[in-house]
């Protein structure tokens, strides 16, 4: 039987995987998840045969629990979300006793936590992303610029600043922040699916037409040609092996990239829901089975959308 370890249960993201898990595979595959919070607080649980409260992932105590949880559930897939997560994956996948695990990371994947790296590797890959900020730019006191966490995650952290703010902060501070010039709408996410074995791959887009809590809950899903290039220079280049998203915006060179997420995002359960099950076809990918059912292509002339509310799940606590 296939154990999947899924980490950072309680995020829309885990929960989406975790959905489409058990849709198409049922009891075929044991599902364990790890979270901060307890059992009862986390919706994913009711789809879980094994749960794990864990530290938090920068906690030195997180590597060992987690160590612990691939012995003791003898897993065979490991599914990290968070960014500590996806660099402790690719440092385990390295070691001889898992070598048997499919980590869904790789060297590659943990080196684009780094927001600035992930840019500056993507333009030599020859995807567009917006222009940095340059030191004489700096100088335009009333120029306005977007700024994120270099370590960022799920718009954590972003805003604007003008010049003068940026260079009123700290040395320390204005290295850990990509300061970027401000792209305009639409905001789109792209889910991209790629298998680099068979040099094939599929890529929809979402238009995020309403954002609550910095989550999607409007969307238009389309397809353009520019953004699944985009996705396929990503994908030969990562090894893509199933499902990653990213987001793009317009500038005035056109569309680029302004984040990379190694692994899917909460949203990608809308691209599911419209017949694009790029989860449960990265599962199978992954597991070297036929994917072909999961997926289908996006037409030029499609305009899907799709609405999200929200659902209520009864937990009852075990204590």
């Amino acid at each position: 039987m296939r154990v999947v370890l899924l980490g950072a249960a309680g995020t829309g993201t885990a929960f989406a995987i975790a959905t489409r898990l058990r849709s198409s595979w049922g009891g075929d595959i044991k599902i364990v998840l790890t979270d901060v919070n307890d059992e009862h607080l986390i919706s994913a649980s009711i789809l879980a045969d094994a749960f794990y409260k864990v530290p938090a992932a920068k906690d030195p105590i997180f590597r060992e629990r987690i160590m612990e949880i691939l012995q003791t559930e003898k897993v065979t897939t490991y599914i990290p979300i968070l960014n500590d997560e996806l660099v402790l994956a690719a440092e385990l996948a390295k070691i001889e006793a898992y070598k048997n695990i499919d980590f869904w990371s790789s060297d590659i994947y943990a080196a684009c936590v780094d927001k600035d790296f992930a840019d500056k590797w993507l333009c030599t890959i020859g995807v567009r992303t917006p222009d940095v900020a340059t030191a004489q730019q700096l100088q335009e006191a009333d120029r306005v610029w977007f700024t994120k966490p270099r370590n960022g995650f799920g718009s954590k952290g972003v805003g604007y600043l003008t010049s003068a703010e940026v260079m009123a902060l700290s040395e320390t501070d204005r290295k850990e922040l990509l300061i970027q010039e401000v792209c305009t709408s639409p905001e789109v996410t792209v889910d991209s699916f790629w298998d680099f074995e068979k040099n094939n791959g599929y890529a929809y887009c979402r238009e995020r037409i309403e954002i609550k809590s910095g989550v999607c809950t409007k969307a238009r899903l389309f397809y353009d040609a520019e953004l699944s290039n985009f996705a396929k220079l990503i994908g030969q280049a990562l090894r893509q092996k199933g499902i990653i998203c990213f987001q793009a915006m317009r500038s005035t060179r056109g569309w680029v990239v302004t984040d990379l997420n190694l692994r899917s995002g909460a949203g990608t359960a809308m691209t599911c829901a419209a017949g694009f099950d790029v989860l449960s076809a990265a599962f199978a990918c992954r597991s070297k089975l036929d994917y072909s059912k999961y997926l289908k292509s996006i037409e030029l002339t499609d305009e899907i959308y799709v609405t999200r509310q929200y659902a209520e799940f009864v937990m009852v606590s075990k204590k």
